[in-house]
């Protein structure tokens, strides 16, 4: 399993999406969060918890914001 951190654009701020999926065959495990962060490194450090919690050292990022 693995955390999927996907942030877009959103105004002047930015909408995260932070999903689990199965490292396979890359399908949800679980329904994804999303929420709104003024910064990208606000939505990595909820990602990096979020990783953290299930007892994962990394997360990928998917950067879709300019």
């Amino acid at each position: 399993m693995f955390v999927r951190l996907m942030i877009q654009e959103a105004g002047e701020e930015f909408r995260a999406t932070l999903s689990q999926r199965d490292d396979e065959s890359k399908a949800p495990v679980s329904e994804p969060e999303t929420f709104v962060v003024k910064t990208k490194d606000e939505a990595k450090r909820r990602a990096r918890a979020m990783a953290r919690e299930l007892g994962l050292a990394t997360f990928r990022v998917i950067d879709k914001a300019q």
